[in-house]
């Protein structure tokens, strides 16, 4: 799951990252109406969380901006406006939710999990995969009944993969579902991550393999064992 944030005090807009990023979602962050009508335009984001209040006017404009789109993220309007007037015009105004300042980080989190919830009805919570289990809601992988104990970036990298099971995902693909826009990528930093993660998987004796297709991408495959 990728999230935008819309915020430009920067206090808070670094708590929103670390909560989000602690869930488990890539949270990218943007502090003005263009900057996020630009992220937009070039990233599919499955939600926003946007103030009212930005430098370049009312973020309302932003859930209004995009009514009309062919597929359009979910809006979480995130503001200081309490006034029941306010409310009324960002839930008429197309956002998803609506939830006031001050705001409790697990209240934030459940109106999340419930507008995802919302929009993927038939979206099954738990993937597998061979022996391999994949809780996508509480970010936790098993191999039988063994927890697979996995960074957050090998999780990430995994529910990419197991989604995809027996399909190629290429490079580009893979970045774009584990790094926000300010990571630092090196070069063999994914690799890397691959690798662990590959060897966490046959410790734990996953039927499952990732396999390596040169200059393209990789594809997890279930082993034929277990088929």
């Amino acid at each position: 799951m990728r999230a935008l944030i819309v915020e430009d005090e920067p206090q808070l807009m670094a708590f929103l990252s670390s909560l989000l990023t602690n869930a488990g979602l890539i949270a990218d962050r943007t502090t003005t109406i263009d900057a996020a009508l630009a992220a937009l335009r070039s990233t599919p984001f499955d939600i926003v969380i946007v103030d009212r209040r930005l430098p370049d006017g009312d973020g309302l404009s932003i859930v209004k901006a995009l009514s009309n789109a062919e597929t359009r993220p979910a809006f979480l309007v995130l503001t200081a406006r309490d006034a029941k007037a306010d409310v009324i015009e960002g839930l008429n105004g197309g956002a998803d939710d609506y939830l006031v300042k001050p705001f409790e980080p697990e209240e934030l989190l459940a109106r999340l999990r419930v507008i995802l919830r919302r929009r993927n009805p038939k979206r099954s919570l738990v993937i597998t995969a061979g022996n391999l289990s994949l809780d996508l809601e509480g970010r936790s992988a098993s191999v039988g009944s063994e927890m697979l104990d996995l960074r957050r970036r090998e999780a990430l990298i995994l529910e990419a993969l197991v989604q995809r099971v027996g399909r190629v995902v290429t490079r580009d693909v893979l970045i774009e579902a584990v790094y926000g826009f300010d990571d630092l990528i090196e070069s063999n930093t994914l690799e890397a991550q691959i690798s662990r993660l590959r060897r966490k998987l046959k410790e734990a004796g996953a039927a499952v393999e990732i396999t390596s297709l040169r200059g393209i991408g990789y594809m997890l495959r279930v082993s034929e064992l277990a088929q």
